[in-house]
């Protein structure tokens, strides 16, 4: 395994342990005196992940929601810098959404990958714009703003095909 792979692995192993949850074992006592509080409240709130407040079983799968939101969206940016390589002009960005917790989820997100023609050198703009592609459509799910970058890069990578084939048929009358 080269170092490369390695540090990979280790940055793998470091997302991982930061998904996983904390299972944490309270004591009888503990469990005793959260049913009490439970039943003072009327047994309709519970205990959220945090421990810092009480959320409903609704604001509870609102902020389950946000969390799948939140991953999904990360997993979508991530794969379109991972294609996008050299081409991204800087990593993603993201909006956010506040849930009922008090934590911030992101809900959409977006990567700014240069997308111009390479000037002068039509055979250059043809590997680039198929880059470009790539990366648009890299996420699992592409989104429709993601069918449309692949689809502008498309068209620039046609006109490239265009143009060389023009200077080859120049090259060839001059000759």
């Amino acid at each position: 395994m080269t170092d490369k792979s390695k540090d990979n692995s280790n940055n793998q192993d470091v997302i991982k342990e930061n998904l996983q949850s904390t299972k944490v074992t309270i004591s009888e006592e503990a469990q005793r005196r959260l049913s009490v509080d439970k039943e003072s409240q009327g047994g309709e709130k519970t205990e959220s992940t945090s421990g810092l407040s009480q959320l409903s079983s609704e604001e509870s799968q609102q902020v389950a929601e946000l969390k799948s939101r939140d991953q999904e969206v990360r997993t979508h940016e991530m794969a379109h810098m991972m294609v996008g390589g050299n081409l991204v002009r800087k990593g993603a960005s993201y909006t956010y959404q506040t849930g009922p917790d008090g934590q911030r989820y992101a809900v959409g997100g977006e990567v700014s990958i240069d997308s111009s023609a390479v000037s002068g050198d039509p055979s250059a703009t043809i590997r680039k714009m198929q880059q470009v592609k790539r990366a648009a459509l890299a996420p699992a799910e592409p989104s429709s703003q993601d069918r449309a970058v692949a689809a502008a890069a498309a068209q620039t990578e046609a006109a490239a095909r265009q143009e060389m084939m023009q200077q080859t048929n120049e090259a060839t009358k001059a000759e």
